[in-house]
């Protein structure tokens, strides 16, 4: 059973990483829409994930044994692999959020100097001409 569940998380992960990295050649082409069409497909296996990952939870809190004899030696190996991909996913995802981040940014000064906004500052504000009334 517990074999089962981490061969599940374990494939959710490697599809994770799969969109993620496509998502990471897709911003760096400027191919948003196929981002923007991805996000729904992540959401749904993010969930999956987390659905597997607490019946795994479940399973390990279930299992009176120590704790060098929960695994058999092939869940071990299938966790080992577990912890491996959840980091590689954690690092893909860490790059493809600082890249989304920079190209956000970037779309956000561009329309503000398309748009001529000024950008909201609270540094030196002149609030002497509100038409706010503060009675003591």
């Amino acid at each position: 059973m517990l074999l089962n569940k981490l061969q599940t998380a374990n494939e959710i992960l490697n599809n994770l990483i799969t969109l993620t990295k496509k998502d990471i050649e897709s911003i760096k082409e400027a191919k948003h829409e196929e981002i923007f069409n991805n996000i729904k497909i992540k959401e749904n296996l993010a969930i999956k994930f987390q659905n597997t990952k607490n019946e795994i939870d479940n399973i390990l809190s279930n299992r009176n044994k120590p704790l060098e004899e929960i695994f058999t030696p092939e869940e071990e190996k299938e966790f080992e692999n577990f912890k491996n991909l959840l980091n590689e996913f954690n690092n893909q995802h860490k790059l493809f959020s600082k890249l989304s981040f920079s190209v956000t940014n970037f779309y956000n000064t561009l329309l503000n100097k398309i748009k001529g906004n000024k950008q909201i500052t609270y540094e030196k504000e002149n609030i002497s001409n509100s038409q706010l009334k503060i009675k003591a």
